[in-house]
């Protein structure tokens, strides 16, 4: 799993202005049959993508330009480990991939910018959130939609209290008991004839989760989405205490999440996601019917998208299922040339305008719900 953020969007948007740049997205499959079917489908989009290469640029430059796509093709043993969509953005040396929990349209583009409109739904505050696990067995980070929620590999975040602390040598004044004897399956526990060892070890939690945390700051920079907390009620109390995003809500999941698989987790913590997503996607649309009139806020592509550019978005609905890049074309793998064809011009405006929104700190939501009838984008002006 790779999650996406506002940091990342920054960086695609402003990396390599005027290389020739390619955005590829799909569909994919976590296991079975479709796995061989995704394989094809990613041949034929590349295929695409260098057939139009071709009319512009040398042989060379070609291969050197689709080289990861193309490692990408051959790596068996990668689509094995698939999630729901995949996304890869290309430029002369250089390149980034995601695969995320949100199925993706079937589409390439080659132009003198990269298209992020697809990968939308990872940062609108419709449907992706986050979860954080937390035992002092195992930390995870899931990054969750609707319909699921995948872990996110963390490789500076301690994860464990075993691991971020030393076990100290065994002394003559402690005696070891197995969870086992409270009727809980697990690895040993001491327990001091002191008083001081009792407050040592809770320093030493505290400890490991303000590490966690701080670990955490970093893997989370540039997120908004709102997250909420799965363990025992102490611990996520204690990690309240020392947590630094800014999006945890204030109702969690009081479960030991040790024995629970991604999809137990997500079953727990979806409905308290839902519920606060719904409360609060409510009063944003409500907010946009209710300033009809005031001129702060408009339906019309061209008004917004300027206003975008301008800094002036301060809520952006983008119209989902389908997205703008879908249904314009039969070609079930298109392959768009910026700028050069107009069935797609609209979509280009959406795309620069929630791109230039995110990049001004606005919010996007990419909805299904209908914000403004007959058209692809809804905004609420600053001023």
């Amino acid at each position: 799993m790779d999650l996406f953020t506002r940091a990342d969007v920054e960086s695609l948007a402003e990396s390599g202005q005027g290389d020739t740049q390619i955005s590829l997205f799909m569909p994919t499959h976590r296991f079975g049959v479709g796995i061989e079917a995704d394989k094809l489908r990613w041949k034929n989009l590349v295929n695409g993508v260098e057939h139009v290469l071709a009319e512009k640029l040398r042989r060379p430059e070609v291969e050197a330009l689709l080289a990861p796509a193309r490692a990408l093709q051959e790596d068996a043993l990668g689509w094995q480990y698939m999630s729901d969509g995949i996304a890869m953005f290309l430029r002369p040396d250089w390149h980034r991939t995601f695969r995320v929990p949100a199925p993706m349209p079937s589409l390439a583009t080659v132009g003198e910018r990269l298209v992020m409109g697809p990968m939308l739904r990872l940062l609108s505050g419709d449907e992706h959130f986050l979860v954080l696990a937390l035992s002092q067995r195992e930390i995870r980070l899931m990054d969750g939609s609707r319909n699921t929620v995948e872990e996110v590999q963390l490789t500076d975040v301690p994860t464990s209290v075993k691991d971020f602390i030393e076990p100290r040598e065994p002394r003559s004044d402690t005696m070891a008991r197995t969870a086992a004897d409270a009727g809980r399956g697990g690895p040993a526990v001491f327990y001091g004839h002191g008083a001081g060892d009792h407050h040592l070890k809770n320093d030493e939690v505290v400890r490991f989760l303000r590490a966690v945390s701080t670990g955490l700051h970093d893997v989370l920079a540039g997120q908004s989405a709102l997250m909420v907390l799965v363990g025992l009620e102490q611990l996520v109390a204690a990690y309240r205490e020392v947590n630094s995003y800014g999006h945890v809500l204030d109702e969690s999941v009081d479960h030991n999440p040790d024995q629970l698989s991604s999809a137990e987790v997500h079953k727990l913590a979806w409905p308290v996601i839902e519920r606060q997503l719904r409360a609060q996607r409510e009063v944003v649309i409500e907010q946009f019917h209710q300033l009809n009139g005031t001129g702060r806020v408009s339906s019309d592509l061209h008004t917004v998208s300027e206003a975008a550019g301008e800094g002036r978005v301060e809520t952006l609905f983008v119209k989902a299922d389908p997205w703008c890049w879908e249904g314009v074309s039969d070609d079930p793998e298109p392959v768009v040339k910026l700028g050069a064809d107009e069935r797609y011009a609209e979509c280009e405006l959406v795309d620069a305008a929630a791109v230039a929104t995110l990049n001004n700190s606005g919010q996007v939501y990419a909805t299904s719900q209908t914000v403004a009838p007959d058209s692809e984008v809804a905004a609420i002006f600053r001023y």
